[in-house]
């Protein structure tokens, strides 16, 4: 969109908006990446990965509620622009919300930084509504992400879970009430696998819910900002394709950064019943690895050694390629 356009429909010019709200995207010129533009409204819209952003959005809209203390809800997405780049992309989201009781839908913007793709590990910078002429707080620039990497904790041992002080276990109203529980375990899975359908999600139970606080200041609420939640659920998705309905179980850490303003998630799932069965690294008395499900022979280990030149230098691991170097270095230079 040029600066006469942008003056023309009131829009503010690209370099001073925070990457929303612009049919053509925004091209960076001080970086190496770009904004590309969705349209997530019409009769068959079609945009990247539809479960992830629909997603988070929700996330954006529950991040102000946990932060503001309202009950917003999500009515519809408007469009969304997504830095294009190998990675982790980030999300500047247009949302339509509203308020609980409430009729009235009102514009609302959300910016979600992942910082890996492949599992869930992402901020929420903005959430946020929309005030026209003046949505726009700051300059826009590539997000800088904290890039300091803490590992989730194991699943507790179930004697664990009565200790009140430590854990705050979630009853069936409450799960009920607060939906942003199922949602944490939809992203934990969708994060992972991009393509999930809303009738694989539907087909998701949870059995039971538990809320660590990470500050141990206070025993945890449900309104506690830095927590972690442990999550088992039951997956019937998979009765479906005749799989059997194993346990399962998630776990998601919520942290908020009073600095920064931004609302952090990482979280992981695992199927007990696979993990009970994966495959157990064997190394043999000759020194070659096996998997228990015969998937790595040792003949294919030494195939591999000899490639790489484990015993000898790589390169001279081959006798014909360590004689032609011999008779190079023996052969007199060219006059």
């Amino acid at each position: 969109m040029t600066k006469i356009s942008c003056l023309q429909s009131g829009q503010p010019l690209p370099e001073e908006s925070d990457g929303f709200d612009y049919p053509g995207g925004i091209e960076v010129t001080y970086s190496l990446h770009r904004l590309l533009h969705f349209d997530c409204e019409g009769k068959n819209p079609r945009y990247a990965y539809p479960q992830l952003v629909k997603r988070y959005a929700k996330l954006g809209v529950h991040r102000y509620n946990l932060l503001e203390g309202k009950n917003l809800k999500l009515c519809n997405l408007k469009s969304f622009n997504m830095r294009i780049n190998c990675g982790a992309s980030s999300y500047y989201i247009t949302l339509d919300a509203r308020s609980e009781g409430f009729n009235k839908k009102f514009p609302f913007q959300v910016l979600v930084n992942e910082r890996m793709i492949g599992c869930l590990d992402l901020a929420v910078a903005i959430a946020r509504p929309r005030v026209w002429p003046r949505p726009y707080l700051r300059r826009h620039c590539v997000p800088k992400l904290d890039i300091e990497f803490i590992p989730l904790p194991d699943w507790p041992p179930e004697i664990a879970f009565s200790d009140t002080k430590r854990f705050y276990m979630v009853n069936e109203s409450e799960l009920q009430n607060n939906g942003w529980i199922s949602l944490y375990l939809e992203l934990a899975l969708v994060s992972h696998v991009r393509d999930l359908t809303d009738h694989y999600l539907s087909q998701l139970e949870i059995v039971q819910v538990a809320v660590e606080t990470v500050d141990d200041v206070k025993p945890p609420t449900l309104d506690s900002k830095n927590v972690v939640i442990y999550i088992a659920y039951k997956d019937f998705a998979k009765a479906e394709t005749g799989e059997p309905c194993d346990s399962s179980k998630a776990i998601v850490r919520r942290v908020f950064n009073e600095s920064t303003g931004d609302l952090k998630f990482v979280g992981k799932y695992w199927s007990e019943e696979k993990k009970a069965t994966a495959s157990v690294v064997q190394v043999t008395e000759k020194g070659s690895m096996h998997l228990s499900d015969g998937g790595k022979t040792e003949k294919r280990c030494k195939k591999k050694k000899k490639r790489l030149g484990v015993h000898r230098l790589w390169r001279f691991s081959d006798p014909r390629c360590h004689q032609a170097y011999k008779s190079r270095a023996s052969s007199p230079p060219p006059q």
